[in-house]
């Protein structure tokens, strides 16, 4: 094992640098995503966007203005009286009493959805990349996990800056 180590120990160094750059910019995201109150992920839960987006998929969303929005987009919204997160695909606009709204359907439903989405509901639009059953992991990690989870990668970081090179060196 010892022999396989000293090897395959530039490769190893340079996996261990790779690592840690991806757990950097992940926490990097956590945090600006927790300082703004805002995350670009989304986790989908239910089948109603199936074959477009199925259930467990993580998608990315953006901060699209509502008022550049269209019939075709997939949004991310809110439901006033559930209090959860919708994705669904814009069917129509409207003007209601002056004010814009969409009318929205999921791809795999029948009928669109009975509340029209107002500006002070949408969360973000779907910029079409999905990673399937990431999902599942996120939904997994929910409070108060991914706290845990983030503060093992601040240790870590912490310790390959500081263990780390005196190991290289010596």
């Amino acid at each position: 094992m010892v022999d396989f180590l000293e090897k395959h120990k530039k490769a190893l160094n340079i996996l261990e640098d790779i690592v840690l750059v991806v757990l950097f910019a992940s926490l990097i995201l956590l945090l600006f995503s927790a300082i703004l109150g805002y995350s670009p992920f989304y986790y989908v839960e239910g089948i109603s966007m199936h074959p477009t987006i199925e259930n467990g998929d993580l998608i990315i969303i953006d901060w699209t203005r509502f008022e550049d929005l269209k019939v075709g987009d997939i949004i991310v919204f809110k439901r006033p009286l559930l209090d959860d997160k919708v994705v669904h695909r814009i069917v129509d606009v409207r003007n209601i009493n002056g004010e814009r709204v969409f009318i929205t359907k999921g791809d795999n439903n029948q009928v669109p959805d009975s509340n029209y989405v107002k500006s002070d509901n949408y969360v973000g639009k779907y910029v079409g990349i999905r990673i399937p059953y990431a999902g599942f992991i996120g939904q997994a990690l929910a409070p108060p996990v991914n706290y845990a989870i983030i503060a093992i990668l601040v240790i870590y970081l912490i310790y390959l800056d500081i263990y780390q090179p005196k190991k290289r060196a010596g």
